[in-house]
């Protein structure tokens, strides 16, 4: 009998893990014997199902306060099924079907939360996994740690990679350095964990119609009102309207003063190139208190796919919540929209992120996230900046917050990285860029510096000067020291010919010097 008791034991301790029993089924298993998340961010279960069509699992905290359970489908019959939890959402929302996701191929058909809801996100510990199908079952375990924002690099990547998707940055090289070429592109990588939830569940305040730069109730801030256009119209009112219970308070006694930036963004970077901040007149408001117009004494054209930007001061209602706006220019465009007050608003990215490009010089970025697109993987979040519309010798940078008001933080942490837009140019240094520079004939060495992105193909051109001469040209990529090396092996039959070397970047000019090939015999 003791026997028998011993090894019920040893049994029943060997399931605990993720380590399958002989009462097991050998293809019913996680592949994880534990799994180990950030709070907040989306943990990946994948579990073998065999030739099984279903598998349930049931997620539960050792306290009881969580339990809930999975029904999830093998459609696609290839004996596996991956389960994705939004640690963000689980435990704290009205549905919780929304926090969890089947791989692709698959589906899930069932979502059942036995517990009550929670004040907030999974907390931090361990939770028990069991996948169960038949008279099979298997366990392991899920350890939700803390997430985390750590420090932040500014790197570049060449001009002709990406195509601008933030998406294909963590698969291509990037080089580290704050000087950055018009034209390339600017990453800004952060090193921050616990955030995908968030990301993945969540539309970006900060892309709103107005955005609140702090959204807690009661707060007096900045509201940017952003205004896309499809075709030029040209307006001397502006009106922003908000729906009952989301204007801010005392609307009805706006005036011109609260007003801190009016104008047209151009070129998509979020900073005001049409300034007509000074051409406001009067502001009209409603008797109900929800909407303003602003009147201005010329006329503003915003062209197609031009962004009117307007700043203005504002005290938020008392409540939270998402509530409709409208914004119109003079008869010819509606804009419709939202603005979210509350915990849900905190932040460009929401619930207390706070992803922003600034300008460090004599620019103000009205629109923090027009100028920069981004992408979260393996505890990275990706900041890839368009460089092509920023002022060159201006610094910029892009930095993250993670609030403290945030529900999956204790206390406000961030981290940031700044760059310098430089012109995209080469400077000669061997030969040394006399006037002219001279070397001598056969095999020759040409270098140049550059501030364009390593691995960038660029073309060295040596050409004669003189009617019916040579044209080499050597096709050749950035050092990661950011130099252009080429060899030619230049004629040696005739002295003091006269030369141009080139260095040309896509059919632009980097650098351009003249020079003679003196040969020794004809110094002779």
């Amino acid at each position: 009998m003791g026997l028998v008791l011993v090894c019920s034991l040893l049994l029943a301790s060997a399931s605990v893990g993720g380590v399958v029993t002989a009462q097991e089924a050998d293809n019913l298993r996680f592949a994880d014997a534990v799994t180990t998340e950030q709070r907040g961010d989306v943990a990946r279960i994948p579990i073998r199902v065999g030739d099984r069509r279903y598998v349930a699992l049931s997620v539960r905290s050792p306290t009881g306060t969580y339990d809930t359970r999975i029904r999830v489908v093998d459609a696609d019959g290839d004996g596996r099924v991956v389960v994705t939890i939004d640690t963000f959402r689980a435990g704290w929302t009205a549905d919780e079907s929304t926090a969890y996701a089947a791989g692709p191929g698959d589906r899930v058909t069932a979502v059942d939360r036995r517990t009550r809801r929670l004040d907030g996100p999974l907390p931090e510990r361990r939770y028990n996994l069991v996948a169960a199908s038949g008279s099979d079952s298997t366990s392991a375990s899920l350890i939700l740690d803390a997430g985390s924002v750590g420090a932040a690099t500014a790197a570049t990547i060449p001009a002709d990679r990406l195509a601008g998707d933030a998406a294909a940055v963590p698969a291509t090289h990037r080089f580290e350095t704050d000087r950055i070429a018009t034209g390339d592109h600017a990453v800004v990588a952060f090193n921050v964990s616990g955030i995908g939830g968030v990301l993945a569940s969540t539309s970006p305040p900060g892309t709103n119609l107005v955005f609140p730069t702090d959204s807690m109730p009661g707060a007096t801030t900045t509201h940017t009102v952003s205004v896309d256009t499809d075709r030029r119209i040209t307006t001397e009112t502006i009106t922003v309207r908000y729906a009952d219970g989301g204007a801010p308070q005392r609307f009805g006694r706006f005036d011109t003063a609260r007003i801190r930036a009016l104008g047209v963004d151009t070129d998509g970077d979020g900073i005001v190139d049409t300034d007509r901040l000074s051409t406001v007149e009067s502001v009209d408001t409603t008797r109900s208190g929800t909407a303003i117009t602003i009147h201005l004494d010329t006329a503003v054209t915003v062209d197609d796919d031009d962004t009117l930007l307007v700043d203005y001061r504002a005290t938020n209602p008392a409540e939270a919540g998402t509530y409709p706006v409208q914004a119109s220019l003079g008869d010819g465009a509606d804009a419709d929209g939202h603005v979210v007050y509350g915990v849900a608003g905190r932040g460009t990215l929401g619930y207390g992120l706070d992803l922003r490009f600034v300008a460090e010089d004599n620019e103000t970025v009205v629109d923090p996230l027009a100028a920069v697109d981004y992408h979260y993987a393996d505890d990275r979040l990706y900041a890839l900046v368009n460089t092509s519309t920023l002022s060159v010798g201006q610094r910029y940078s892009v930095g993250l917050i993670r609030w403290g008001a945030s529900p999956v933080a204790e206390e406000t942490r961030s981290a940031s990285a700044s760059m310098r837009i430089t012109e995209r140019g080469a400077t000669l240094v061997d030969p040394t860029p006399d006037d002219p520079f001279v070397v001598g004939g056969g095999e020759t060495t040409i270098r140049a510096e550059t501030t364009v992105a390593p691995t960038t193909e660029v073309v060295v051109e040596v050409i004669g000067d003189t009617p019916n001469s040579f044209l080499f040209r050597q096709a050749t990529r950035v050092g990661a020291d950011r130099t252009v090396t080429a060899r030619f092996d230049l004629p040696t039959a005739v002295d003091r010919q006269s030369i141009t070397v080139r260095v040309v970047d896509n059919g632009t000019v980097l650098e351009q010097e003249r020079g003679v090939i003196a040969t020794e015999s004809g110094g002779e």
